[in-house]
């Protein structure tokens, strides 16, 4: 199928690169849409980086064997791509993201949502009932100087202590000389600086 976009080359090499540049050990690496559930790419650069997890996309049913496998491999949370794929019902989202925590179940992963802030808002209830532990991508997509109603959703997550969000894409949600970026960025880690993740 068409991918959305063509991503740049990123040799293995080079993360190992700019990990050492900036004196990192670990590095979790997250399956990007265009490959979809082929996880190939991601699991030959962990094998590649020492010290490396990643989190998958895998269809909503998977043989207990092949995530045994996967978590071999360093596979540690899955991500459900909500964002991407255009605007999706309620019940579909809820659908695809209790698929993925029972896939998650099996070895204590965490599910990781990309989706825009008013779903974050409408799925507040559901993943606050996750059997596992989940991380929210990029903001939450909220846009940075606006008190929302999106945005309170996502901070009673953090306030709940199982629900970690991304300080990450910044471009996604404004230019990246946007000087809201930082109060943004400092309203989430104020409720919970333990459940804030940085990403690349």
């Amino acid at each position: 199928r068409e991918r959305s976009y063509t991503p740049m080359d990123a040799p293995a090499a080079e993360l190992v690169a700019m990990l050492a540049r900036l004196k990192l050990e670990r590095v979790v690496m997250v399956q990007p849409s265009f490959y979809r559930t082929d996880n190939a790419c991601m699991l030959d650069a962990m094998a590649k980086i020492k010290n490396s997890r990643g989190v998958a996309v895998l269809p909503a049913k998977v043989p207990a064997a092949a995530l045994d496998r996967l978590h071999a491999k360093g596979i540690r949370g899955l991500r459900v791509n909500i964002a991407t794929g255009g605007a999706a019902s309620l019940e579909v989202m809820q659908h695809d993201i209790a698929a993925a925590a029972r896939l998650c179940e099996r070895h204590g992963w965490h599910v990781q949502i990309f989706a825009n802030s008013r779903a974050i808002e409408q799925l507040e209830p559901s993943l606050s009932d996750l059997p596992v532990a989940c991380v929210i991508d990029h903001f939450g997509l909220n846009a940075p100087g606006a008190d929302t109603p999106a945005l309170r959703a996502l901070l009673r997550l953090l306030e709940a202590g199982k629900t970690w969000v991304k300080i990450s894409g910044a471009y996604r949600i404004t230019s990246w000389r946007d000087p809201r970026i930082g109060p943004l960025a400092r309203t989430l880690c104020a409720v919970n600086p333990q459940r804030i993740v940085w990403g690349s």
